[in-house]
């Protein structure tokens, strides 16, 4: 049974976000196709189509009716129920919001952010993908997308400690480090978080996890849900100010490193008081700081980057 779309809900929300630097982005794209090569879904399928810059078009289509000259004569075409339908897959399942096509942009056009704006209509208007909104909405109800309740957590947390012997703490105050997890992690790769766990404490790392902040993915903000992806944000936030920890700790998860860093403070509208770095990057850290000794690794490796850690958070310098 088809979904009923509010065509009307979508343009709104393509409206209200042209402030700012997306309406700079939509004047700015010469229609090069130089972001096609960097997509891997162009890649992979060679249809024009997966062309990054080509999702930029229901929010250009959205602009330029409401923007003279067009407007003048009654706008470009409105977006249609069958716009929105097309578009929705390219959207939701063709962009994974790597950044890459950025990288390759002359005009330094932000597609990714496009596309999570995009996202945003879509789900104003009712479409989007039904499990991404059902994880969107165990997040704002259970407490994470895969239903990880703060009694799940702390069952999850006292069998892994008799099972590992290790030390993992919660809500301890005034833990320099907050240590969050995704529930991916917790339910179904523990040997993760056991591993984290054994490092902080080999490396000394006055640590914690929060029975109150503990899910680092944020499904409301890959679903196009502001408000479930605030919180998520403020219950982070939340558990870190509680507990008076000076740096929050995001596990392998991406999407959840990107928006507590770059969006968590412009979502909440005020600064937060206290570091976001990725697992990997403190890590480095603890080496760096001769915390934590390791074997040299002679065989080449590759670094594979999906989740952005290195493309939009700096975490590696360029060779």
């Amino acid at each position: 049974m088809k979904r009923e779309v509010n065509v009307q809900a979508a343009a709104n929300k393509f409206l209200a976000q042209m402030s700012g630097n997306l309406g700079a982005y939509m004047e700015a794209c010469v229609h090069c196709g130089m972001c096609a090569n960097a997509c891997h879904f162009y890649e992979v399928t060679r249809d024009p189509k997966y062309t990054p810059a080509y999702k930029l078009f229901p929010m250009a289509r959205a602009y330029k009716r409401s923007k003279p000259p067009l407007s003048w004569f009654g706008g470009a075409p409105k977006v249609t129920e069958e716009d929105l339908r097309e578009w929705e897959e390219l959207i939701f399942d063709s962009c994974t919001m790597c950044g890459r096509c950025t990288q390759v942009c002359p005009m330094g056009i932000d597609i990714s952010s496009i596309v999570a704006a995009s996202r945003q209509a879509f789900a104003a208007a009712g479409l989007g993908p039904e499990d991404l909104r059902m994880a969107a909405e165990n997040v704002r109800d259970r407490g994470s997308p895969l239903g990880v309740t703060p009694s799940v957590l702390e069952d999850r947390i006292e069998w892994l400690e008799d099972e590992e012997e290790i030390d993992i703490p919660v809500d301890k105050d005034r833990a320099e480090v907050l240590l969050t997890v995704s529930s991916i992690e917790l339910m179904k790769y523990p040997d993760s978080v056991v591993a984290m766990a054994k490092i902080l404490n080999h490396a000394g790392v006055d640590w914690t996890l929060s029975s109150k902040g503990y899910e680092a993915t944020n499904f409301g903000f890959l679903s196009g849900k502001p408000d479930i992806a605030k919180i998520g944000i403020e219950r982070i936030v939340d558990a870190a100010e509680s507990l008076h920890a000076k740096t929050v700790v995001i596990p392998e998860c991406g999407h959840a490193f990107g928006v507590m860093r770059w969006a968590g403070a412009n979502i909440l509208g005020r600064p937060l008081p206290f570091e976001i770095t990725h697992i990997t990057e403190f890590l480095a850290a603890l080496k760096k700081e001769g915390r934590l000794k390791l074997k040299p690794f002679a065989d080449s490796i590759t670094y594979h980057d999906p989740c952005q850690i290195s493309r939009r958070g700096g975490a590696a310098d360029a060779a």
